[in-house]
């Protein structure tokens, strides 16, 4: 009796046992059935933030690496007649280059900034973003040189001879440039880069004499027609300058003519100088064309010394 109880029990709890385990995974199961569903997340898009992504036609190849290719140089990863296909489509970033390095020149000239070598390497704008293109530092050199010279002292004193060489050492070196890319330059660079004459922007401070805003400094500012900022006075303009020169004029005619009639009446009546009571003759500022004047009154020369003689005591 007391085995069959044990067997019982023992088997009673290995079913209690099993029914435990069989309920806990039904639980998991229906724990998973019932779990809220992951919203779907759509596939980012590479973030290029500001900046223009670089140029897809040609990318994995900028810089040195492409001037090496365009060149006929073997380039890893780049076949022979991809590098034919890409080579129309480089000569607009070799003539925008050779063009901005022309550009620095005419820039640092008019700035009065030092000669230096430009950078080997530029970013390029294109229709499909942007490219890093590398050129020959001593050719861009030469292209930067004749810039800095035609906006330098070839504007302070033009000569054709100098800007037919400027021209000639442009084209040559762009000529060298295109022949080494196996690209044909179709026209020459000295026909647009030379077309007009560098000139200095001016300041845009000084171009107009506007009314301007002042502090309590007292400092007087033109403010038009000639009158002066915390003034009474008017600045004088050209045409009453002029006016004033004209009766400043005048008068020293005046003076002239009055100085004549006084050796005219003292040569004709030379009597009234001895007289006791003749009043002396006025001194007169005489300037230098009196002499000449005395000269055409005076009808011999020793009236005439005689005249001056006078003048020079009175």
């Amino acid at each position: 009796m007391s085995n069959f109880m044990m067997n019982m029990i023992s088997w009673i709890l290995l079913l209690l046992v099993i029914l435990t385990l069989y309920l806990i995974d039904k639980i998991n199961h229906l724990a998973k059935m019932y779990e809220a569903p992951k919203p779907e997340t759509e596939p980012s898009l590479p973030d290029f933030g500001a900046e223009i992504p670089g140029d897809l036609l040609f990318s994995g190849l900028e810089g040195k690496k492409l001037w090496d290719a365009m060149n006929g140089k073997q380039v890893e990863g780049f076949d022979a007649t991809l590098i034919e296909a890409l080579r129309p489509h480089y000569e607009p970033i070799l003539r925008e280059h050779i063009t901005a390095s022309f550009k620095d020149g005419i820039e640092d000239a008019l700035d009065g900034t030092e000669n230096h070598m430009p950078s080997s390497t530029r970013k390029i704008s294109t229709a499909r973003g942007h490219i890093q293109s590398w050129l020959p530092p001593q050719h861009l050199g030469s292209v930067y040189r004749s810039a800095l010279e035609f906006a330098g002292s070839y504007c302070e004193n033009p000569d054709p001879e100098v800007l037919l060489r400027l021209k000639q050492t442009v084209d040559s070196v762009v000529d060298m440039l295109y022949q080494r890319v196996g690209i044909t330059n179709e026209v020459p660079f000295s026909e647009f880069l030379f077309e007009e004459m560098p000139v200095a922007q001016p300041d845009p401070a000084s171009d107009d004499a506007m009314l301007a805003l002042t502090d309590d400094s007292g400092s007087s500012e033109v403010l038009g027609d000639g009158l002066l900022e915390n003034s009474d006075t008017r600045e004088p303009t050209p045409e009453e300058l002029a006016q004033g020169l004209e009766h400043v004029q005048a008068y020293e005619d005046q003076q002239r003519q009055e100085v004549a009639a006084e050796t005219v009446e003292a040569v004709m009546h030379p009597d009234a100088l001895t007289h006791s009571d003749a009043a002396p003759l006025e001194a007169k500022p005489v300037s230098s064309g009196v002499c000449t004047d005395v000269a055409q009154v005076c009808p011999t020369p020793s009236d005439t010394a005689c005249v001056s003689e006078e003048i020079h005591r009175s």
